[in-house]
């Protein structure tokens, strides 16, 4: 069976959580027997990656090409709005895309097609796939068909006429779907309360937690205790709040490391509200199997978004690792996380709630190992092997 599997950005080109996921699912189907191909963007280097470029990575054929458009996705941030609205209108609908994907689906000849994040590769691509009826399933990670930016903030208010043109729009261009996952009820409730995915079959499959490229560590109540945040170092995920709060903190029996996954374009801003406080620990580049050692070494992780999360890869890895988490209560991640039993949530941007419960987890060290403890058994099952496999098979259904 040949699958052809599609996403704005794929390994080494990464901004979250769901990109290393697209790449171990792609291996996991490799190493389930099937034909894989991946279909991928690359940032502008010349004119020669408007067309496709196969490459053997890992015993994947990957498709990389620059999708015509003003700018690349990752460099959304140093445009400004002007172009990123003509951006946006190209991106509904890549007549460039349209035809690299022809192309490319003529040589490959899929059986079925599995997408993540369309956002920058074009999201006219359900109704080409419709067109060629090849069976099509579509993995949500964010409300970008929600929103532009893929992003919902706390406090704000998303109900302009704008936005619900948007929601008409993709609504439309995503309407031949043949099956539509979503890791978190949350999030596809986001979605129907809108009108989407009417003619879909709707399931909502939780995220595997990807294997760890580390051994297990043994922790102790020994301090400093260590506190984890992995993630990008940008203000919608709450990270410079977060330095704030705890930097307000009297306690001192703790490390906070900082980690950078993604884009790290303000590590130099974070490291100057630190300043010479030597309770942060900033890491600028680190590999999976470090930062999976520090999840397993780590007494408790944060998750201190400001936006709405669907599912954070952070909190899986931290309690299959048997780190407890301190997480904010918003989006899914309450579907994630057992209130005192695997962690614990606080108000969204409540500094005396965040600090009442952090100060409580570094002053019991104990509770935190049997969280942790509790925790690590929750999602064992979550293997990647049974979430490909049920993948797969959701995606051959007729409608």
């Amino acid at each position: 069976m040949r699958i052809l599997y599609l996403s704005n950005l794929y390994p080494p080109y990464v901004r979250g959580g769901a990109e290393y996921l697209g790449e171990e699912v792609v291996k996991e189907l490799v190493r389930q027997g099937y034909k894989v191909a991946v279909v991928t963007t690359v940032p502008w280097p010349s004119v020669k990656k408007l067309s496709p470029e196969l490459r053997q990575e890992e015993g994947v054929d990957v498709y990389r090409f620059y999708p015509l458009n003003f700018y690349h996705y990752l460099n959304a941030s140093k445009f400004f709005y002007p172009f990123r609205f003509l951006w946006q209108l190209i991106n509904l609908w890549n007549w460039h895309t349209g035809y690299v994907l022809k192309k490319i689906i003529h040589e490959f000849k899929p059986d079925q097609a599995i997408s993540f994040n369309l956002m920058g590769l074009g999201f006219n691509v359900p109704r080409l796939l419709n067109k060629l009826k090849i069976p099509h399933t579509h993995v949500l990670h964010d409300v970008q068909l929600l929103h532009p930016t893929g992003l919902f903030i706390w406090g704000q208010i998303y109900r302009s006429w704008s936005m619900k043109v948007y929601q008409k729009i993709t609504g439309w261009l995503f309407e031949p779907v043949l099956t539509v996952i979503s890791p978190s009820i949350w999030l596809l409730q986001e979605h129907q309360q809108r009108g989407f995915f009417k003619h879909s079959h709707i399931r909502v499959l939780p995220n595997p937690v990807p294997p760890f490229q580390a051994t297990p560590h043994i922790k102790t109540t020994a301090e400093p205790l260590r506190l984890l945040y992995v993630g990008q170092f940008e203000f919608h995920k709450g990270v410079f709040w977060l330095v704030e709060q705890i930097k307000r903190l009297k306690q001192r029996n703790f490390i906070l490391h900082l980690v950078a996954v993604g884009q790290k374009s303000r590590v130099t801003e974070l490291k100057h509200l630190i300043g010479e406080d030597n309770r942060f620990v900033v890491h600028d580049l680190m590999s999976q199997s470090e930062i999976d050692a520090l999840y397993q070494s780590s007494h408790l992780s944060i998750i201190p978004s400001l936006c709405y999360e669907n599912s954070p890869t952070s909190i899986t890895k931290s309690l299959l690792a048997g780190t407890p988490v301190l997480a904010v209560n918003l989006g899914g991640i309450p579907e994630l996380v057992e209130e005192g039993k695997t962690g614990w949530l606080y108000k969204p941007g409540d500094s005396d709630d965040f600090a009442k419960k952090v100060s409580w987890c570094l002053k019991n060290p104990a509770e935190l190992l049997k969280a942790g403890l509790t925790g690590s058994r929750v999602f064992a099952d979550r293997t990647l092997e049974k979430y490909v496999s049920q993948l797969v098979v959701s995606k051959v259904v007729k409608h």
